[in-house]
């Protein structure tokens, strides 16, 4: 219990720490000492790593910015100012994470906007709500037409709840160096199949020994780990 209380007063220092630097314009050194928060127990890594992206896109590591504005994303759905930072920062890099997807990637991505939690809650809430207008306006054919539609929506976020839970998919990733080459194996004797630049989108389907494969909206290929950060 001791260890924990001390383990909590170095983080909030720290973090303390990390806002004068980066107040005052000390942006490297407040990405250091933010990274070492970081690593502290019970410190709010949605925070920190938001924090971090804005250190490394004053830096003018727009790619690395990214990267760590999608890793807190995962923390802090559908929060405003995070959203239009990495917007801020995909346009200096040229790239839109949004642009060309599929519907169902689509359709993913607004799960991913909500957390279990409020997945079970949205479910149950509207099936909930659906199912007892239903017993309540059983004579109004209009007002069962409405109350069978929350059932609807209420099923689809449940959907989107088991799949979230059991079949979370590929990790996604960014792409860090300024261009990488996709190969049709892990070998770099190959030649590339495609190339992708810094700040790009990708999925991680598989790692080898220093290797990745990866999956773009374009291509997909192998390519070397240290090219990609991959959001966690």
């Amino acid at each position: 219990m001791i260890a924990l209380l001390l383990a909590l007063l170095l983080a909030r220092a720290d973090l303390g720490q990390a806002e004068r630097a980066y107040r005052a314009g000390q942006y490297t050194q407040a990405f250091l000492l933010f990274e070492a928060a970081l690593s502290q127990p019970e410190t709010p890594q949605g925070p920190v790593l938001y924090n971090l992206g804005n250190c490394a896109y004053r830096l003018g590591r727009h790619a690395d910015a990214i990267l760590y504005y999608k890793r807190a994303q995962l923390r802090l759905p559908r929060d405003p100012e995070l959203e239009f930072n990495l917007r801020l920062a995909e346009r200096r890099l040229g790239v839109d994470s949004a642009s060309g997807r599929s519907f169902r990637a689509a359709a993913l991505a607004l799960a991913d906007a909500f957390t279990p939690g409020e997945l079970l809650a949205l479910a149950s809430g509207l099936q909930g709500a659906g199912l007892a207008g239903l017993v309540l306006l059983r004579r109004r054919r209009a007002g069962r037409a409405v109350m069978a539609a929350l059932v609807l929506i209420g099923l689809v976020a449940a959907a989107c709840l088991v799949h979230k839970q059991w079949f979370p998919g590929a990790p996604g990733g960014v792409v860090l160096a300024r261009e990488i080459a996709l190969r049709a194996e892990s070998d770099a004797g190959l030649p590339p199949v495609a190339t992708l630049r810094a700040g790009e989108s990708v999925r991680v389907q598989a790692q080898d020994d220093g290797w990745l494969r990866i999956a773009h909206r374009h291509a997909s290929g192998w390519t070397e780990r240290s090219g990609v950060g991959i959001i966690e």
